[in-house]
């Protein structure tokens, strides 16, 4: 036994290589699994308030071409349009403006509703408009 320690050669004390030890793995691996759930919150966090901004999107676009259809007929103070595409809803009116009553300027209101996650959502336009001759 002793030729076969002569044969063994040994490192100096600073210069032994040492592996990770069970702890140190096990620290490591909690770190990356709450880095990675960060990640996989932000990423679907992020793709929530993109489909959000497209649905807001779709309902402006919606809200200002209904705005503009109802805007042409030249509506009265009695003037009133609704209708659906999809899930939009939305609803169209004229309100005085008691300072303008006089003139023939209104305001010329559209909103448009639909449904979200949680709760409904809304979008809502106005424009002052001259009302037409026969109100």
């Amino acid at each position: 036994m002793t030729a076969l320690r002569r044969h063994v050669r040994r490192l100096p004390r600073g210069r032994r290589q040492r592996g990770f030890s069970l702890v140190e793995m096990l620290a490591a691996l909690v770190i990356l699994g709450l880095a990675l759930g960060t990640l996989y919150q932000a990423a679907s966090g992020a793709t929530r308030n993109a489909r959000v901004s497209a649905e807001y999107a779709i309902a402006t676009t919606l809200a200002e071409s209904q705005l503009d259809a109802f805007l042409v007929t030249q509506p009265d103070e009695k003037a009133r349009t609704q209708g659906q595409f999809g899930v939009y809803r939305w609803e169209g009116w004229v309100e005085l403006i008691p300072e303008r009553e006089e003139s023939g300027i209104a305001w010329v209101r559209l909103r448009v509703s639909w449904p979200g996650e949680s709760q409904p959502r809304t979008v809502s336009l106005r424009t002052a408009s001259k009302l037409s001759e026969e109100a």
